[in-house]
């Protein structure tokens, strides 16, 4: 392929990946039943834990960077935290709806 079609399909892909992260993070119960319909789009529910896994690697390497003390350290620690738990939760949630929509068809295909 040349490069121009190589360029033109990533640029593609990033904005179907954009486009349904956005529609996941907004109304997940409506894109979560759209990718059911298009299975290629699943790893796109798993975006969360791979931000997560990202967010992790980036503050492994900033403690090394920074050194926080006292109130900030507690208030970066709180901030983490609750980023933590909104991702596992969100996480959560997608998985639970991508369950239940695959349940649900494969019921209504019996």
């Amino acid at each position: 392929m040349k490069k121009t079609k190589k360029s033109i399909l990533f640029i593609f892909i990033a904005y179907v990946w954009s486009k349904t992260l956005l529609g996941l993070a907004i109304s997940p119960y409506k894109s979560v039943r759209e990718v059911t319909r298009h299975k290629v789009l699943i790893p796109v529910v798993f975006s969360p834990l791979i931000g997560l896994f990202i967010l992790f690697i980036l503050g492994r390497m900033g403690s090394y960077v920074f050194e926080l003390e006292g109130v900030k350290r507690s208030l970066m620690a709180i901030t983490l935290s609750i980023g933590l738990i909104a991702v596992l939760l969100w996480q959560g949630l997608l998985l639970y709806l991508l369950l239940s929509f695959y349940l649900g068809l494969k019921k209504e295909q019996n």
